[in-house]
């Protein structure tokens, strides 16, 4: 028993230690912010006057702005391995569009016009009916589609075509040649080869049978152009948005089309995006509706009502998204279709922030008791710590998102952080001058709405009809019931029933269990990749397309197999490299072993091929390139300016269907592997590979960034809050909310990819902010039971972030009627976002804190930089809390009362 009475002792000597040292930190922390009250409480409108001015000079820098809409440039990792390769290809080759053109043989996607003939019945077209309709859209497409240079000649497509050949720059030319069409009408036509040509890219549902193709619901032309030098890319492009007009307006019998051009992407997902931008403005009104009718009082106050407040709760950010917006259009960091959802999420911060701030002032003693000044001081001791650690921990999310591999992500986060930085400076210099001249007035007996000066309280006027009681009277108020509105009376009162009934806390319990378990079930099952369709509205010509591509069309990409720099090809062991690494590649399941395309076997079977030496076999080269046979070839090969040597060269291999984004990105990591199985430098490429990197990144790079970032949050939360308990649960409480929102994606139908990163870098600021100013509630109310102390957290905790997360949802209410993915996803996150920030925050961390948080010292004291009697003291404790301090009748125990209790 001694030595047990030894530990407890012990543990009671630790457990005081750490508590007079937090206790002397957090004074340190409330005195700065108590002497910034005070600077503020003694100059307000000077202070409010320069902040708005300096928010409107910043905002000039929007005249700079630059907006970046290339989906690759975006969505697809900045520096990655593919893009690296391109590079070192286009270094190599050059344009390969002029001579001999074959579409594998580009090192990008090139600019093209895309069409998709579909029969409408979805029956096969091998007949003559379909076969002529066909003829008649390509002939439309070639001769009546043109553009004009600056010198007024006109070009068709013919005129700009990629290659030099008739049809050359047609990827699916066979499908329209004579002999081809008469084969196909009759069924004799092999698949999926016919010749050396492949039908299976453009044959949309192809049925065949012992080699002979049966029926085919449809075909893909794609027209190539060509890129030799600028003024042919600018012609190009021209003739790409006059090819996309013509089809808009073109009508067909027996067929459907579909079509797109390289750029179609980036257009229709700026078009979309920018039709929705008429919702900032419903939003806006919305949520300064709410935040107004949220501060408005019911109780005929017209002295203590702070509607007003409501109204610069909102100006607040909007001040900052206009002034970031500048300040980082300024410095030259691009906008990107994506930044367009900062606004919904910086409005919802500020006015989680004036929830906060103006719980802080309702919490001080009334003004019959303190100055002004005072109760500014308390408001900024408790509340602006509040802010600052939910900005910062907002703030550093997008600081770790900023250095994301995602351009989009980088700018996004760029932008908002900039904006979540302006915002706590506006919080700090707008509103809370605006809370200290609203507190002037009160002080001196004026309505909120005229400022006329108000003689006499309601129950002073007598036989005054209710218009006039409603509209007129009031007094400045002594209790924060005075001043809250039923928005922030109600709802902590139906969580406080949840939660002292003991049949709540079991619900509350079984509810948490059952959310986990639902969470667990969809991260395990919680698919990546992004959909291209899905970036664009349901209207666009640019959705139809992808969705047929992705139905009836196969996705089989030329592998291309570069040696990159100078060999002696006429040597076996040369050869022998070649062929060990396309063999290699043949064994993996998503390669065609059936189709290569290889000029130095070509060559070998030619009868120009001599290996006697390097000058011979090139000597044999030469010729075989300039044969027909070999003419093919000639964009495969880089010589020296001397024709003496090959300085690099390509062969390629067919890739299977590929449609899902683990198969695509597990197949680029394969086969890449394979450079490090041989001695010979070579390059492994494919155009689309650029788009397979974010399957291969965005997992690790999303789980790195959220990773940084819950430590970095930790961080704060151990600088402003040095508890461990403290710090333990809102990690627990943060891992359990992403959980919930990584799991909940499944069911919502997204998947992790750029854009849904963006989203869940900011769900870790968001998360931890409700959670934060719960477990700041809990360290810094008074109470001497469990049960008080959560009633006075919830009390003076409750109410803001429950308004501050239903204003935050009424705002992207709005983004149910979007028709942007972008747009659309982030409102469906957001919702999960703010909805398990505020269910953590209301239920499963207070109950949580409650039973697991032994210890509270609550010793009351206004300001140590600001000393207040000790009467005052004893005064204000007994006036607020008089239930919390039965059995405590001395003054002095009053004062020093340390009350631990066990679990």
């Amino acid at each position: 028993m001694q030595m047990i009475e030894k530990m407890t002792s012990k543990r009671r000597l630790c457990c005081s230690c750490c508590s007079k040292c937090q206790r002397k930190w957090d004074s340190v922390i409330e005195n700065a912010f108590g002497k910034l009250g005070f600077f503020i409480s003694t100059y307000p409108v000077i202070i409010m006057i320069v902040c708005i001015v300096v928010n409107l000079l910043l905002t000039i820098g929007i005249v700079n702005i630059e907006v970046e809409n290339d989906v690759e440039t975006l969505y697809t990792p900045m520096d990655s391995q593919a893009i690296k390769d391109r590079s070192a290809l286009r270094n190599l080759y050059g344009d390969s569009t002029n001579s001999s053109f074959r579409p594998y043989q580009l090192s990008d996607f090139g600019l093209y016009g895309d069409v998709m003939i579909i029969s409408k019945n979805k029956s096969t077209i091998m007949n003559q009916a379909y076969v002529d309709e066909i003829n008649n859209i390509n002939s439309i497409i070639r001769n009546t589609i043109s553009v004009s240079d600056s010198t007024g000649q006109t070009y068709t497509y013919d005129d700009l075509r990629a290659g030099s050949n008739s049809n050359e720059g047609i990827a699916s030319a066979v499908v329209l040649m004579d002999t081809f069409q008469k084969k196909f009408i009759i069924a004799n036509i092999t698949y999926p080869f016919d010749g050396d040509h492949i039908l299976s890219p453009y044959l949309a549902q192809a049925s065949h049978e012992t080699g002979k193709l049966n029926s085919a619901l449809g075909v893909k032309l794609q027209y190539y152009l060509r890129q030799s030098d600028v003024n042919a890319v600018e012609l190009s492009k021209q003739w790409e948005k006059a090819f996309v007009s013509k089809l808009e307006s073109l009508q067909t019998n027996l067929t459907d089309i579909a079509f797109a051009y390289s750029d179609s992407l980036g257009t229709e997902l700026n078009k979309n995006t920018k039709s929705d931008i008429g919702f900032f403005s419903v939003t806006f009104v919305l949520m300064m509706t709410y935040a107004s009718l949220a501060s408005f009082t019911i109780n005929c106050n017209n002295v203590a009502n702070r509607m007003n407040l409501g109204i610069a709760g909102v100006i607040a950010p909007l001040l900052a998204i206009a002034s970031s917006c500048g300040f980082v259009s300024a410095i030259g960091i691009q906008f990107t279709n994506i930044v367009g959802v900062m606004p919904f999420l910086v409005i919802g911060i500020g006015i989680d922030d004036m929830f906060i701030l103006m719980s802080g002032i309702a919490d001080a003693q009334p003004l019959s008791k303190i100055s002004i000044e005072e109760r500014v001081i308390f408001m900024m001791q408790k509340s602006a710590v509040a802010i600052s650690i939910t900005s910062l921990t907002d703030l550093l999310a997008f600081v770790v998102g900023a250095t994301s591999v995602f351009k989009s992500i980088r700018n996004f986060c760029i932008y908002t952080g900039v904006s979540v930085f302006f915002c706590y400076l506006n919080q700090l210099f707008f509103m809370c001058p605006a809370i200290t001249i609203n507190e002037k007035r009160t002080e001196e007996n004026r309505h909120f709405c005229c400022c006329r000066k108000i003689v006499k309280p309601k129950t002073r006027y007598k036989n005054k009809p209710k218009c006039f009681l409603h509209c007129v009277p009031g007094s400045p108020p002594e209790t924060r019931r005075d001043v809250e509105s039923p928005m922030e009376k109600y709802p902590k009162k139906v969580i406080l029933l949840i939660l002292n009934n003991l049949f709540g806390k079991f619900f509350v319990v079984l509810s948490f269990l059952a959310y986990i378990s639902f969470s667990i079930y969809g991260c395990v099952h919680l698919q990546q990749g992004l959909q291209l369709f899905n970036l664009v509205s349901k209207d666009s010509y640019y959705y139809k397309y992808s969705v047929w591509d992705e139905n009836y069309f196969t996705t089989e990409p030329m592998i291309t197999f570069c040696v990159i720099t100078e060999q002696e090809y006429h040597r076996s062991e040369t050869q022998n490299h070649i062929n060990y690494v396309l063999s290699q590649a043949k064994m993996d399941n998503y390669i065609d072993d059936t189709v290569e395309i290889n000029w130095l076997n070509s060559y070998k079977q030619s009868a120009y091929y001599n290996d006697s030496s390097e000058l011979h076999f090139i000597g044999g080269l030469n010729e075989f390139l300039t044969s027909q046979s070999g003419q093919s070839f000639r964009n495969d090969l880089v010589m020296d300016t001397s024709g003496h040597r090959v300085l690099s060269s390509k062969f390629y291999l067919k890739a299977k269907n590929m449609k899902t984004s683990n198969e695509q990105g597990g197949f680029m990591t394969r086969i890449r592997k394979l450079t490090e199985s041989t001695a010979l430098p070579c390059i492994i490429y494919t155009p689309a590979f650029v788009f397979f990197e974010q399957y291969v990144h965005i997992l690790p790079s999303t789980l790195q960034t959220l990773g940084i970032a819950i430590a970095a949050m930790l961080v704060v939360t151990v600088i402003f809050m040095p508890d461990w308990r403290v710090v333990s649960i809102v990690c627990i409480t943060l891992i359990s909310i992403l959980c919930g929102i990584f799991g909940f994606m499944y069911y919502w139908d997204l998947t992790l990819s750029s854009i849904t990163m963006i989203h869940l870098v900011m769900s870790v600021g968001f998360s931890v902010d409700f959670s934060v100013h719960i477990c700041h509630a809990f360290m810094t109310v008074e109470g001497y039971s469990r049960e008080i102390v959560l009633q006075n957290a919830i009390d003076r905790s409750g109410g803001p972030v429950v308004n501050a997360a239903f204003s935050t949802l009424l705002g992207i209410v709005m983004l149910a009627f979007s028709t942007s993915y972008v747009f659309k996803s982030f409102g469906i996150l957001m919702f999960l976002v703010i909805g398990f920030g505020l269910i953590h925050a209301s239920f499963f961390l207070p109950l949580l804190l409650y039973a697991i948080t032994p210890c509270f010292h609550k010793t009351h004291t206004l300001n140590s930089s600001f000393n207040s009697t000790p009467g005052r003291v004893e005064s204000d404790i007994r006036t607020r809390y008089p239930d919390n301090l039965r059995g405590f009748d001395d003054n002095s125990e009053i004062l020093s009362a340390e009350t631990c209790y066990a679990c």
